[in-house]
């Protein structure tokens, strides 16, 4: 009797000492749930391509207008210029993905012009089409080499766009339709023309099964892709750079109903619409990205500052900061505290001047961890105008986490492994989805986190950005829209001529 009676007391204290480890462990996890997006008439909807079609894209109480009609210019051969009319011709009504696909992953395009639906006129009329010559086909073929022949594209392209321009009508977008004779001498427009490294010798077995994705190198030379865009922002008119895979199909690439989606997703922002909102964004919030790029031509040890900067609206500013001296033996690039202090001044100042007046709260994010100098520069600037705000890095997290069954965490999972230290799933398996939209294992994001609201709040902020892609109409990306796009942006800014000032608007970037 005495036995068992020590047994239960010890079974106690067991107890009563693993409940006190667990209550004190910094090792929990939770769930945020998928924000709602936002359409017509705020309407909600679970998904983009869902909410697109029962509703049509946003168009709220706030004095924000749908747009009802598009001018699209086009530039391009004969040949590409007719498939894109005939691409946008399509665009106008439905599209069906083909049979034997699931109908919630590859749904049906509802078309443009067709309400429901995007409900937007397509114009492409002859006034706003610019046909190149033979010749000017020639001087960009026969170049030489790449950098040649994207120099000789840059010129051409410079002149057809100066000439759409200075139309009567200006186009509110260029679709730059290229043959694939130029992207087989210019690239296919995003790869630089560094110099090639000799491959080692791989096992077979060396294989990577993880969601994670190469950053690509820093220019050496122009790209073709970034040219277009130089181009347009010299003219101030966003631009679509497409080759004749995008217009006609084929084998390798999306189905139509899908190029579809993404194709008139960005058509359609980038011509001064808003697809969507995203529920869960406070009114009154800055939601800042820092982020560096190296301008090209110059050595590895500069690095040049910019800042991303979004509202809970979604609209999107792009400004360039200063240069900083960067040593990689210290790690990633950071700002001093003076150059911390400048670049979120004149985020403020954007806000201000968009919103007419400041924030209430400033969330800024960072790709690396911020240095003792950035945390002292944004405080300094904040001031004490702007009473709250929140500091987070997000990097690759190197932990794992495997659950019950064959699908992946659920999208939005939080597991805390420290004291302001959190691995969250932004990609993952979707239960409305039914399925992880992936091929490969989802790679968590390191989140840490310091500032004045609580981490569930922060992360349920950053799960909505992650919905604020209108590049493509997917279900969400895998990083916040303040950093998603940072070294794409980045990459533009390091090729613009000085003779180019930078749009501060994000459609241009895209």
């Amino acid at each position: 009797m005495a036995k068992t009676k020590r047994r239960s007391e010890r079974a106690r204290v067991d107890e009563q000492q693993l409940n006190a480890a667990v209550a004190d462990s910094p090792f929990k996890a939770w769930h945020v749930p998928e924000p709602q997006l936002l359409f017509a008439n705020g309407s909600p909807g679970p998904d983009p391509k869902v909410g697109l079609a029962l509703h049509g894209p946003w168009a709220g109480a706030q004095g924000d207008a749908a747009v009802h009609e598009m001018r699209v210019a086009i530039i391009g051969t004969g040949e590409t210029v007719q498939s894109a009319q005939h691409w946008l011709r399509r665009c106008r009504g439905g599209i069906d993905p083909g049979a034997g696909v699931d109908p919630l992953l590859f749904p049906s395009f509802p078309g443009m012009e067709t309400k429901p639906g995007f409900d937007c006129r397509l114009t492409f009329s002859p006034k706003l089409t610019e046909t190149l010559t033979p010749m000017e086909v020639s001087r960009i073929t026969e170049a030489g080499d790449r950098d040649r022949a994207v120099e000789a594209a840059a010129v051409i392209l410079r002149a057809r766009l100066e000439a759409l321009a200075e139309r009567d009508v200006r186009p509110q977008v260029v679709v730059v339709a290229l043959p694939d004779q130029v992207r087989r001498v210019a690239g296919a427009g995003r790869r630089p023309g560094a110099r090639r490294k000799v491959a080692k010798p791989q096992h077979q077995l060396q294989l990577s099964f993880l969601d994670a994705r190469t950053p690509e190198p820093w220019s050496t030379s122009r790209t073709l892709h970034r040219v277009v865009k130089a181009e347009g922002m010299r003219v101030h008119i966003p631009t679509q750079l497409v080759w004749p895979t995008t217009l006609e199909g084929g084998e390798g690439v999306q189905d139509d109903a899908t190029r579809a989606w993404n194709f008139c997703t960005a058509l359609y922002y980038k011509a001064g619409g808003v697809p969507w909102r995203v529920s869960g964004l406070d009114r009154g919030t800055c939601y800042v990205g820092i982020s560096f790029y190296r301008p090209m031509g110059a050595s590895d040890t500069l690095q040049t500052s910019m800042a991303q900067a979004f509202s809970d609206r979604g609209e999107g500013t792009v400004l360039r900061g200063t240069p900083v001296k960067w040593d990689k033996r210290n790690g990633p690039p950071c700002l001093s505290r003076a150059g911390a202090r400048d670049l979120l001044a004149g985020v403020l100042t954007q806000f201000a001047k968009h919103h007419q007046q400041s924030p209430t709260r400033v969330v800024v994010y960072k790709s690396s961890q911020f240095s003792a100098d950035e945390k002292a520069g944004i405080r300094d600037a904040l001031g004490e105008s702007v009473p709250y705000h929140d500091l987070l890095s997000l990097t690759p997290s190197t932990i794992r986490f495997l659950r019950l069954g064959k699908e992946p965490p659920v999208r939005g999972t939080i597991v805390q492994v420290d004291r302001g230290r959190y691995v969250v799933y932004t990609r993952g398996y979707v239960p409305f989805l039914r399925l992880y939209p992936g091929l490969r294992i989802p790679m968590p994001l390191d989140v840490r986190h310091e500032g004045s609201r609580a981490v569930t709040d922060v992360i349920a902020e950053l799960i909505a950005l992650t919905r604020m892609n209108w590049n493509s109409a997917d279900f969400a990306a895998a990083e916040p829209i303040t950093l998603g796009f940072a070294r794409t942006v980045g990459l533009i800014l390091s090729e613009l001529p000085p003779d180019v000032t930078p749009e501060t608007v994000f459609r241009y970037y895209m």
